[in-house]
């Protein structure tokens, strides 16, 4: 648990489009509204790149596993403070958007409770027939379950976008629709649609008529919507294939063994010895690879890297000193915009309890990182810095993983040795614990590896999109984006485009393969402990449910106390585990007595932050203990009662 607590409390104007005029499209007796790509879409004449995501801003390409490929017209991308335009040419080679997508339209004057949209409380609502939001599986005209919200962070009501927010991750490769019908204003009257999305109904071609026949099946009555428009979701290739590549050549390069290592550092402090050194791991980054680099894939249009030499990875571990035996390990993933060293303050905890802790750095989010990602924020072209940078440190995870597993690996070194020479490390006992940002980013070479296959995500999520207004810890990166583009619609459709890049370093592009359906890379899948601080500052609740529907995670209940959440039907859709002990996934949710987190894109402040708190319980340590061990399970540490610890 005092891993948890390193990682937790770590913490470092309007576009014109290039395309079609908005609004000229014509009443409902006009021409069929193209879906030709390249242009802007007059749906929503707000910004060009709105409704977002959209497949109008794709373009055929049969050579992708989606048959599409993203197309965003370049001008009518964000320009910022000094008048630079973002670059599409990085968002352009995906073959789809975001699992994470968030739905984006403008629609002034719109109420979503007068409308009766499923809020954010009632998500159920939204997968019922009659439900005026509707988010559809266009191939089956299956509803997924979502919610609408203002984005009150846009504070001009003519630019006020709607937030259309799928409760669950979408499937990779699928194409949806969304739609929204009978929308009101606060007063009662009706909205209606726009010039071109009358057009769209009234004389759709072949493209619109097939998401409007899966908003039928759906039981959508088109004649009364509003908005509407179809995307598709990138594939897994597109999503996770940069680093499947580069974990498949590196792989091949070892076989069964470990990469060469050195240790350069020894400290032993009572029970603990601090072990330093480094590894060396494929180079798939420009130059040295340092914060800044991006990956060495100019040439492929798929992104496909190409490792360049290697390029060395400290790691820091702490292993219990006087072990007669091997003991369990465990890989640690830091917290937000932390490093390795976050072990170095609770290693003698956690080596005195007979368990050893590696970590490294994760690249594209560690400390070193700080800078860059001002600069991003200020120039959304070079956003891609973040997430290539990640890829390469998920790299370097995974090869820790293999260095404590593989019997050439670390046990070679005397350092991680018994006094009578044996092997220190239990790779039979290797587990993953990301916390925090760990939370947030872990599932992706948990996705991968076969070194592990307990892993804990704790106070973490899914889509930082969604994460990101929610936090407190937005608020001094916020003034940063604002100083880089400081229309606020421009900010949130920002944010919305570089979650297109960010799934390749975070959960969102990996989840639909951590407890189902593996990569062949994985023999079996993970099991995976979801651990939620309710009402929790810094990752937002919202999100950390999201993780679990999207894994199919069951929560441990009852799981709250009666009147603590303001749903009307509390972690709906995700199943209370049936018996326990359970022997797969979970969702469990702790209660510190912290006010329910507000409704809407805003951060919860109210009462003490419990973000950090699972580190003082000793129930959560024991449910931690039994979970990662070998065969490992779900145990009830609460008595049959909602967990929590009232101060």
């Amino acid at each position: 648990m005092a891993l948890l607590v390193a990682a937790c409390s770590s913490g470092a104007g309007d576009t014109e489009g290039s395309g079609d005029a908005p609004g000229t499209s014509g009443g409902p007796e006009a021409a069929t509204v193209s879906t030709a790509p390249g242009a802007c879409d007059p749906v929503d004449p707000t910004e060009c790149l709105l409704p977002w995501p959209n497949d109008r801003f794709t373009t055929a390409d049969d050579s992708r596993p989606t048959g599409r490929r993203l197309d965003l017209p370049a001008g009518g991308m964000p320009v910022n403070a000094q008048g630079v335009a973002v670059d599409p040419a990085e968002w352009n080679r995906n073959d789809g958007f975001s699992p994470a997508s968030i739905g984006l339209t403008v629609v002034p004057g719109v109420d979503p409770v007068a409308s009766g949209l499923a809020p954010q409380t009632d998500i159920a609502a939204s997968i019922e027939p009659d439900s005026n939001l509707a988010v559809v599986d266009v191939e089956t005209g299956a509803r997924v379950p979502a919610w609408v919200e203002l984005d009150t962070n846009v504070t001009d009501p003519s630019r006020q976008p709607l937030r259309i927010i799928p409760a669950t991750s979408l499937g990779e490769g699928r194409r949806y629709a969304i739609g929204l019908s009978d929308l009101r204003r606060a007063d009662g009257s009706e909205i209606q649609p726009t010039e071109a999305m009358a057009a769209v109904v009234a004389r759709p071609d072949a493209d619109q008529q097939q998401w409007l026949d899966a908003l039928r099946t759906a039981g959508v009555n088109t004649d009364d919507l509003d908005v509407g428009w179809a995307f598709t979701v990138a594939s897994s290739d597109s999503l996770s294939g940069r680093l499947r590549s580069m974990w498949d050549e590196t792989k091949a390069d070892l076989g069964d063994g470990a990469p060469p290592f050195s240790v350069t550092g020894t400290n032993t402090v009572g029970p603990a010895t601090f072990i330093e050194g480094s590894f060396d791991m494929p180079k798939y980054l420009t130059g040295d690879g340092a914060t800044g680099t991006v990956l060495n894939n100019d040439d492929s249009p798929t992104g496909t890297p190409t490792a360049e030499g290697t390029m060395p990875n400290p790691f820091l571990c702490v292993v219990p000193s006087q072990s007669a035996g091997p003991v369990p390990f465990v890989v640690f993933g830091h917290g937000l915009l932390g490093s390795r060293d976050e072990i170095r303050g609770i290693g003698t905890l956690v080596a005195a309890n007979g368990v050893g802790v590696c970590a490294v750095d994760w690249l594209g989010m560690s400390s070193a990182d700080i800078p860059t990602i001002g600069k991003e924020l200020q120039d959304l072209s070079l956003f891609r810095t973040q997430p290539d940078r990640m890829q390469q440190g998920h790299l370097g995870f995974l090869l820790l993983g293999r260095l404590l597993a593989s019997p050439t690996g670390f046990v070679t070194n005397p350092e991680f040795q018994t006094a009578d020479g044996g092997p220190l490390v239990d790779a039979e006992q290797l587990s993953f614990l990301g916390a925090s940002q760990g939370g947030i980013l872990g599932g992706a070479p948990a996705a991968l590896t076969d070194d592990w296959d307990a892993t804990v995500l704790a106070v973490g999520g899914l889509g930082y999109n969604l994460l990101l207004n929610r936090s407190v810890n937005f608020d001094r990166f916020a003034p940063v984006l604002a100083a880089g583009y400081p229309d606020q619609l421009t900010q949130s459709l920002g944010l919305e485009m570089v979650q297109n890049l960010w799934d390749r370093g975070e959960n969102s592009g990996y989840a639909q393969h951590l407890t189902e359906d593996p990569y062949p890379t994985r023999s079996e899948p993970q099991r995976v402990l979801i651990l939620e601080a309710f009402g929790d500052h810094q990752v937002a609740n919202v999100s950390t449910e999201k993780l679990a529907r999207t894994i199919g995670a069951p929560r441990l209940s009852p799981t709250l106390a009666p009147g603590r959440s303001t749903d009307v039907e509390p972690f709906a859709l995700i199943d209370p585990i049936p018996t326990l002990p359970w022997d797969g996934s979970a969702l469990v949710v702790w209660d510190f007595g912290t006010p329910a987190p507000p409704v809407g894109p805003t951060p919860p402040r109210a009462g003490d932050d419990p973000h950090d708190d699972l580190t003082e319980v000793p129930q959560a340590l024991v449910l931690l203990l039994a979970f990662i061990q070998p065969n490992g399970e779900v145990v009830d540490v609460c008595a049959g009662a909602p967990c929590r610890t009232l101060g």
